[in-house]
């Protein structure tokens, strides 16, 4: 029996991983769930009381990757996560659609089915550019605006569509490397799990990247007028993947947001600098910031 449980752990460490991720999510009170979304199944988890929060992950990420956060946040929100399509346990269609503009639109669609008119939108890395052109199309719905290591505007860059659909164990540690400062040096029977585990994503993975690489008119430089409703900007002064000059840049666009630097962090920035993202985050989404309902 131990022999079994231990060649299971170095088969699967990651399925031990997750599995153990969900517990613990559901022992928070999370709620696992789905819905449909423009005919497609979308998984996503909710939990909290209070003014809606909706959280939109990453290339190569999921819902799921908010787990750090989301004891803090649904202790002052109606948290929503749903994984984008192709992600986590949300369709996967040979024939989607993984642009940015789609995810926006589903996102869009996402709060629709939830009957959510307004919330508050905070989006990660791509999911920062996802919330910033929903909120742009339709500002709306969007009451307030979180960008943390957010792309969405023009920069140079070294990065490929297989940049985060690894194949071998090296290709693994420089994507890791790439990410964070501070990624553990994994032994291989780990990384030969993320392989496996990439693999089933890894042509949904590189959809999304051709779009946000070779999608020029999806670029937000230019487009951000409407974006007029309270903005949080998060970006580690030490980003390897969307240089901090992005962050300058989209505080020059809109004048109006805030700029919370992190110094010495990079792309992970809300992991390396938890105490005081999670701070300016939670400050930036506190019920009591919200704006006084229009008189008309």
């Amino acid at each position: 029996m131990l022999l079994a449980v231990a060649l299971f752990v170095y088969l699967r460490p990651l399925t031990l991983f997750f599995t153990a991720r969900s517990l613990y999510l559901r022992a928070i009170g999370m709620e696992s769930a789905f819905t449909e979304v423009g005919g497609r199944r979308i998984h996503y988890w909710t939990a909290g009381e209070g003014p809606p929060l909706v959280l939109v992950h990453g290339v190569a990420m999921r819902a799921e990757d908010w787990a750090p956060l989301f004891r803090t946040l649904k202790q002052h929100h109606r948290i929503y996560a749903p994984d984008l399509l192709g992600y986590g346990e949300s369709a996967q269609p040979r024939d989607g659609d993984y642009s940015i503009a789609a995810q926006a639109e589903l996102v869009r669609g996402f709060m629709e089915v939830m009957k959510l008119e307004q919330a508050d939108v905070a989006g990660v890395s791509m999911g920062g550019w996802i919330a910033l052109k929903l909120a742009a199309d339709h500002p709306e719905r969007v009451t307030r605006l979180a960008l943390i290591s957010s792309a969405g505007l023009a920069f140079r860059s070294t990065l490929t569509e297989t940049s985060f659909s690894a194949t071998t164990i090296e290709e693994q540690r420089r994507s890791f490397r790439l990410q964070s400062d501070l990624a553990p040096r994994f032994p291989d029977f780990i990384l030969r799990d993320f392989l496996r585990h990439s693999r089933k994503k890894a042509w949904i993975v590189r959809a999304s990247m051709r779009s946000m690489l070779e999608r020029r008119d999806l670029l937000m430089d230019g487009k951000l007028q409407r974006v007029r409703m309270p903005v949080l900007i998060l970006a580690g002064t030490a980003d390897r993947i969307v240089p901090f000059d992005v962050a300058l840049r989209l505080k020059r666009e809109m004048p109006h947001a805030t700029l919370v630097p992190l110094p010495g962090c990079s792309h992970l920035a809300m992991i390396e600098c938890r105490t005081p993202a999670l701070h300016a985050l939670t400050a930036f989404t506190a019920p009591a910031a919200a704006p006084p309902p229009s008189r008309r």
